[in-house]
């Protein structure tokens, strides 16, 4: 990544040659190749040096002692990322989750014994899909029936809290950290919600009724508390500030765009006004996306241009737009961390910023 510290032009103008990509011949070097790949791409061109760039964030992220956000966007779990995305959980290579409804509860299908298929989306009859009772993720297919059940599974959760929680409301977080210990009891460790849960990882889904989550509301016998989801916003600012400049910092890996990147970039901005005007921006940030900046429509703007002009993103900062499928790119940087870190790897820093993290959810949402 060309930056102000590594700029190679004698005139200032040029970055480090570009060379030409070559594959790594796998008979006569070890298994795992992928990494070294990554690590070759960054002296490639177009969206290959970038996704190189953002391998090499990555670590960066993970090497440090700062709070890693991670915002997930988009149907990802229904895709079948619902396993990497609770890998990165679980190693500590995330400490914060902002999240879409989809992808902390479309994971419970295939935990809950559903299938997906596969259909030529090109050519699939969506009436007939319709009459067979499926439906369809763009390219891919589960039965109407096993998803209508899993939403009136979530129903017993929201019967669980009402029984439990004394209190009229609350939080957001504290809700998903509830549902998350539910889930783990029945027996669905491996999703999103129960890994979250389990490691100590605060999840915040802004828009959680948009979502199997809000027909799992309506088909309770019994409801409350109320969710209190700007005091959500209230959390995560105290979390944010804990590790914002001038202390060690914070630093976001954004899948996709939408309103998780949004909830945690105007964090940053909204720290920087408690501060009284002082920056406080994320210092490294990557996102993957298949949106661009001319629509207007990519999540909060880009994390190498626009946001620092917000002061969520650091002019200084190791900043990554990769422009592909996240259904690509995420499989790839996940098995380079894995190749480059090893299979028993746990992030050094992770003890310590779970019990930051972890009072600043207790302070702001008192247990009743």
């Amino acid at each position: 990544m060309t930056t102000r510290s590594d700029n190679g032009g004698r005139d200032g103008l040029l970055g480090p040659p570009r060379r030409p990509l070559g594959l790594i011949e796998t008979s006569t070097t070890p298994p795992g190749t992928v990494g070294r790949l990554l690590e070759r791409m960054q002296a490639s061109a177009f969206q290959g040096r970038q996704l190189g760039e953002a391998f090499r964030a990555w670590r960066h992220m993970i090497d440090g002692d700062g709070l890693i956000c991670l915002g997930l966007a988009g149907s990802l779990a229904s895709a079948g990322l619902g396993p990497l995305m609770a890998w990165l959980v679980e190693r500590g290579y995330a400490d914060l989750v902002a999240s879409t409804s989809a992808n902390v509860t479309e994971d419970l299908l295939e935990a809950r014994g559903a299938t997906f298929h596969q259909v030529d989306p090109e050519r699939v009859d969506d009436e007939a899909l319709r009459r067979k009772g499926y439906y369809r993720f763009y390219d891919h297919v589960v039965s109407a029936a096993e998803y209508d059940a899993m939403e009136d599974f979530t129903s017993g959760f929201f019967e669980h809290l009402a029984e439990r929680w004394m209190g009229p409301t609350i939080s957001g977080a504290r809700f998903f950290l509830e549902l998350g210990r539910w889930l783990d009891g029945q027996g669905l460790r491996g999703t999103l919600a129960a890994t979250c849960a389990r490691h100590g990882v605060p999840l915040f889904v802004p828009a959680a009724p948009d979502g199997p989550l809000g027909e799992g509301y309506r088909a309770a016998r019994r409801r409350g508390p109320v969710v209190d989801f700007f005091l959500d916003y209230a959390i995560a600012l105290d979390m944010m500030a804990r590790f914002m400049r001038p202390a060690r910092g914070t630093s976001a890996v954004f899948l996709g765009g939408g309103v998780p990147k949004d909830f945690l970039q105007i964090t940053a901005t909204s720290v920087c006004a408690l501060r009284g005007g002082n920056a406080s921006p994320h210092l490294a940030a990557i996102q993957i996306t298949t949106d661009t900046t001319v629509f207007g429509g990519l999540g909060g703007a880009s994390v190498a241009s626009e946001s620092i002009s917000w002061g969520k993103e650091s002019v200084d900062g190791v900043n990554v737009m990769v422009f592909t499928d996240v259904t690509i790119a995420l499989p790839l940087l996940c098995q380079g961390l894995l190749e480059h870190y090893g299979p028993d790897h746990t992030r050094a820093a992770r003890t310590t910023i779970r019990g930051e993290v972890g009072a600043a959810l207790e302070d702001t949402a008192r247990v009743p």
